[in-house]
């Protein structure tokens, strides 16, 4: 299955648009070595990483991140953490507004510059190790 197929696949139609416009938004948002592939089956991109993900219901879509306890708290904005998951964190897009928000592309942006440090600080300590 590719992500195009599980998009084709949703219902109802408002969700099916959400999910277009949000695989859409991140493949312009995200840097061009991202790559995107069915994983527990649905949507995951990767950058360094597994980086976030999409995931339908039925009205609405969830943009997760899967270490998102790292990510800046947002009380009412970036959920999880009151639902006993331990790392993932997400936000609910109930419409294109909540989608193309600040809030969003903040969270967005955060999230790649925290998955950047990651790697690159992953990269320098197993450098060090060789040696």
């Amino acid at each position: 299955m590719t992500v195009l197929d599980y998009i084709e696949e949703t219902t109802p139609a408002e969700v099916r648009r959400l999910l277009t416009a949000a695989h859409q938004f991140l493949q312009a948002a995200l840097p061009p070595f991202a790559r995107c592939a069915i994983k527990w089956r649905i949507p995951f991109y990767t950058l360094r990483r597994n980086f976030c993900y999409l995931n339908r219901h039925p009205d609405h879509i969830t943009l997760g991140f899967p270490d998102g306890f790292r990510l800046a708290p947002r009380p009412g904005v970036l959920l999880g953490a009151n639902e006993n998951l331990k790392r993932v964190r997400y936000l609910e897009i109930r419409a294109l507004e909540d989608l193309y928000s600040d809030t969003t592309r903040a969270v967005l942006h955060e999230a790649i510059i925290l998955d950047e440090l990651k790697f690159t600080v992953r990269d320098k300590t197993c450098l060090n190790n060789e040696r």
